[in-house]
């Protein structure tokens, strides 16, 4: 039997010009899967210009201002290996009570971890060794 296939997802054997009647299947309506590439890996992303390394850093210590007298209370954080709805690494202290998303250019953005709270306004990262 000679002629065209019956989809262009049929397999060939033979020449060119003959298509035996074992060869025609029936179409699915997909091509043959290609064989397993193997795990996907992420592609590295450039970092951004102002960031000083590609890497998130360890440990910041976050200042929340006093609205009343000025002064400031602070707190330091360790990076928890999440990361928070920016996509940026999130970082708790050692209670677990504030947790943090912190940018790589150091801007923050407090997680709430209990009911009813307001997350601060004006708190600061600065990056320890």
């Amino acid at each position: 039997m000679s002629g065209r296939p019956p989809c262009p997802h049929a397999v060939h054997r033979g020449s060119a010009q003959r298509w035996n009647r074992r060869d025609r299947k029936r179409c699915t309506g997909t091509a043959p899967r290609p064989a397993d590439p193997g795990p996907v890996r992420a592609r590295p992303h450039a970092p951004h210009p102002s960031a000083p390394e590609d890497r998130p850093r360890r440990r910041y210590e976050l200042a929340f201002p006093h609205a009343f007298d000025g002064g400031e209370d602070r707190v330091v954080v360790r990076i928890t290996g999440r990361t928070g709805a920016g996509g940026h690494p999130v970082y708790e202290d050692a209670s677990g009570i504030v947790q943090a998303e912190i940018s790589d250019r150091a801007e923050v953005r407090i997680l709430a971890t209990g009911a009813r709270q307001e997350p601060p306004h004006g708190v600061t990262a600065h990056p320890l060794a």
